[in-house]
């Protein structure tokens, strides 16, 4: 691991071999060369956020070492590809460190929460995952913050079509938190919106949140879900009907 992580490290500090060869000028075109540079970036951010997977508790210090390079990504001022990748990458560690994400919220948060208001939708989609993933992860209370990721995600959730799946990510952090503690959340200001979202089209990775909350709400019987029972009971008609939708059992 420590050798694969030296030569990741490289590739996000531009030191890597083949990203500092000097070119002829007319050998390889510069847009191209960007092009090739983001690809292998994001690829060694693939390989990071599986480390996350596989090392478990022991990730914590390759984390550690990685976590300001990626979140230098991320920065405002850089390319599209660049910060969707950083927050994606961000956003499998934290659904893959799971409690042990607890320890990096005070930077990874305030992350996401800029990606949220970001003006694409493939940034939008990968912050909206990351924000759920940390508030089931870890072990802290978030919910006084529930009322601001809320508003950041209506706009997704309010989306007509699924660009780079940001609603079907959206509608997932929102099942999160309701799974997390629905008394923090405005269930009756919030569900006409969410059940509209519904079901997954895309992402139906999202699937088992999103069933595993509505089985939650009916469960407990929460007065808010009554004024859309019948939407409800429609969404879940179509998304049993759909091949690809993905329940857990105790949703299915």
């Amino acid at each position: 691991a420590d050798g694969i992580s030296k030569h990741l490290l490289e590739i996000f500090e531009k030191k890597a071999a083949c990203q500092t060869i000097d070119y002829e000028d007319d050998e390889v075109p510069e847009d191209e060369m960007a092009e090739l540079d983001s690809l292998l970036v994001c690829a060694a951010a693939d390989c990071v956020a599986e480390f996350a997977s596989v090392f478990g508790d022991a990730f914590e210090p390759i984390m550690d070492t990685f976590l300001p390079h990626i979140a230098g990504y991320a920065r405002p001022a850089l390319a599209v590809s660049e910060r969707a990748m950083a927050v994606g990458c961000l956003a499998e560690i934290a659904k893959n460190m799971g409690p042990g994400i607890t320890k990096y919220a005070e930077a990874l948060f305030p992350i996401f929460m800029d990606g949220l208001a970001d003006k694409h939708a493939e940034v939008r989609s990968n912050a909206a995952f990351g924000v759920g993933a940390f508030v089931e992860g870890a072990t802290i209370d978030a919910s006084a913050y529930f009322g601001d990721i809320l508003k950041a995600l209506f706009p997704l959730i309010q989306l007509a079509d699924n660009p780079n799946n940001a609603r079907d990510n959206a509608a997932g952090c929102v099942a999160r938190l309701i799974l997390e503690n629905a008394d923090a959340v405005p269930l009756g200001d919030v569900l006409p919106a969410w059940v509209g979202a519904l079901p997954i089209r895309g992402d139906h990775l999202e699937d088992m949140p999103v069933y595993d909350a509505v089985c939650f709400l009916l469960k407990h019987k929460r007065a808010e879900v009554e004024p859309v029972l019948p939407a409800l009971m429609a969404v879940l008609k179509q998304a049993m009907a759909d091949p690809q939708t993905l329940f857990s059992d105790e949703s299915r």
